[in-house]
């Protein structure tokens, strides 16, 4: 090795040690006033956060319906509409579809709860003498007298657990009329400009990050909107099923309990599942036999949905592995109850999209590093 050689390993190896020395730490009043700052920042934010859960709940199902209609939208927008009139013709349509069949459906839905109401103190009269097809459940687990004593204590909200004080109540309810109003005009409005407002992000972006940018809103779209779409044709599908079945059988509230079924269709792995017990239970009053024939059709209706349209709609849309949907709906029931297990899959789903371009980021940023000096092809003598 000659002389030239060996000084440029000595100022290498030299380099080595100085970047491997460790860098003495100073904290300026400047940067801890900073740290502070952005901590009590985060923490009023979590707190604003959790005052307007009620509100962000509501604005995030506005988004889901403004996500599943505009598809709809594009397609009118391509054919020569402007945005505006396209965004109120689906919403017009949408919203008078739905009202047509709440028109059809709430009326004899509200007859038969009212009718399921009157008629449950003497069910649960007849289920305490142990009388009927379900005095089983009397004879083993003396359930009848328990439901009896809950009815006479608090009536039909104390037996179903929505007894609340007064101010409660009137709150919910005011919340409940204040939200069925805003929703549709939050939903009509992000339709109407919902696509202005992601541009006018990505505007002020720079440019070597907006294209990745414009990938994770693509692909949250796209798993948001198909997977919403899809779910909602899936549950209608489920909800028709059962008012057959349970009509073929004579089943008494056959309608409440197709409505039942499909709401709780749109909940994975458990909805379905659940909406088969209480639809059994419901055809046992009729007899065993009838009984068996809606657990058989609701069985092999779930089978269907399980492993012909929740598959197309689950790869078509959210890229998630079994394990990944029960952690994400143990996490969303958790967190907001019944409404966290139904945007528990479309948000995870929004969540996989950004961290895989995030990986992808770190890959692609991982090429273009130039290589660092302990990369550097080592002299050897010759």
């Amino acid at each position: 090795m000659d002389l030239d050689e060996g000084r440029v390993l000595a100022e290498r190896e030299d380099t080595v040690a100085e970047r491997s020395a460790p860098v003495p730490v100073t904290l300026t009043p400047r940067a801890v006033f900073v740290w502070i700052s952005i901590t009590v920042g985060a923490l009023l934010a979590l707190a604003l956060v959790y005052l307007a859960r009620g509100a962000i709940t509501w604005i995030l199902i506005a988004a889901l319906f403004a996500m599943a209609l505009n598809p709809a939208v594009e397609a009118l927008c391509r054919r020569g509409l402007e945005r505006g009139r396209a965004a109120a013709i689906v919403f017009l349509v949408t919203f008078a579809t739905l009202g047509a069949i709440g028109f059809l459906v709430i009326p004899p839905l509200i007859t038969a709860t009212t009718d399921f109401i009157e008629a449950l103190p003497g069910h649960l009269r007849q289920l305490d003498a142990e009388r009927g097809p379900l005095a089983f459940l009397e004879r083993r687990f003396h359930l009848g007298e328990e439901l009896v004593d809950i009815y006479e204590r608090g009536g039909i909200a104390a037996l179903f657990g929505l007894e609340r004080p007064g101010a409660g109540a009137a709150r919910a309810v005011a919340g409940t009329a204040l939200a069925v109003i805003a929703v549709p005009f939050v939903t009509f409005f992000m339709l109407l400009d919902g696509g202005r407002w992601v541009r006018g992000f990505l505007d002020v972006l720079p440019l070597t990050a907006r294209s990745r940018w414009e990938r994770v809103f693509e692909g949250i779209y796209r798993t948001v909107g198909g997977y919403v779409t899809g779910n909602l044709l899936i549950s209608l599908i489920a909800g028709t099923v059962a008012a057959v079945t349970l009509f073929a059988v004579g089943a008494p509230y056959a309608l409440p309990l197709a409505v039942i079924v499909a709401i709780l269709d749109l909940v994975p792995l458990v909805g379905a599942t659940l909406a088969l017990v209480i639809c059994g239970l419901a055809a046992l009053t009729v007899g065993p036999i009838a009984a068996v024939m809606v657990v058989v059709v609701l069985l092999v209706y779930q089978q269907v949905e399980n492993h012909v349209l929740l598959p197309i709609v689950y790869g078509r849309t959210v890229d998630l592995s079994p394990l990944a949907v029960i952690v994400a709906l143990l996490i969303g029931a958790e967190l907001a109850g019944v409404l966290g297990a139904l945007a528990a899959i479309p948000v995870g789903g929004s969540l996989a999209v950004v961290t895989r371009e995030l990986v992808r980021w770190r890959r692609d940023s991982s090429l273009h590093l130039p290589p660092s000096v302990t990369d550097e092809p080592r002299i050897t003598p010759d």
